[in-house]
């Protein structure tokens, strides 16, 4: 069922990009991106579990990233990448721990704005909008007193699609007859549970992942 919806989802990004190329300017590139995510854990009941903790964990997101240029100083953003993130959890007073991880397919859908040149070829950008994301493997694994006792795939475990909200801030620097490069850090803020209702594998907390991005990339 999960490749069928990662086909159709990839059939109608594809359709939708070569809709966009022949109707606007687009620019193609590509990024890589050192991540730190980390989740907000509580209850089902939205409260905060006493004695739990939560640490962030690194990752990276990397693919290919389009503009589609509408203005000189506007465009609309989007990509298609593979994200690696989680987060790990402990108990106080317990040497044990938990360490989550998944593999994601993400699609940014957002604004970008631009400033005027501030300096040759120096543009200040922004970015507000959503991502959509398809999860395609995960892995959970303990650890007590800092030896694993449990690896195990846990698909079943998460939600299989996410939305995010999405805002970044950083600079374009144009190299004549090469490219533009492109600087910036954004935010990833979860607004669907990371892992599915009822299900006992993480004893019954609510999890939303949210992940900070330090964008590097380059237009052609």
């Amino acid at each position: 069922m999960k490749k069928i919806t990662f086909l159709a989802v990839l059939f109608i990004f594809t359709g939708f990009l070569s809709k966009a190329v022949a109707q606007s300017p687009v620019r193609l590139g590509l990024k890589f991106n050192p991540i730190i995510s980390y989740a907000r854990i509580t209850d089902e009941d939205k409260k905060s579990i006493d004695g739990l903790d939560a640490s962030s964990k690194l990752g990276f997101s990397g693919g290919l990233m389009a503009d589609f240029n509408f203005s000189e100083r506007a465009a609309f953003h989007t990509g298609l990448l593979i994200v690696s993130k989680g987060y790990e959890t402990s108990i106080d007073g317990l040497d044990a721990t938990t360490t989550s991880k998944v593999t994601a397919v993400e699609v940014p859908l957002a604004l970008k704005m631009r400033s005027g040149d501030i300096a040759n070829g120096l543009r200040i950008r922004g970015l507000f909008g959503g991502q959509l994301g398809l999860n395609v493997s995960s892995k959970t694994t303990s650890e007590l007193a800092g030896v694993s006792v449990e690896d195990r795939n846990t698909s079943d475990y998460y939600q299989p699609l996410s939305v995010d909200f999405l805002v970044g801030a950083g600079v374009e620097y144009d190299i004549e007859t090469v490219g533009t490069l492109d600087f910036g850090l954004s935010y990833h803020h979860g607004l669907t549970r990371f892992n599915k209702k009822g299900d006992d594998g993480d004893f019954g907390v609510r999890a939303l992942l949210n992940y900070f991005s330090l964008d590097i990339g380059f237009f052609f």
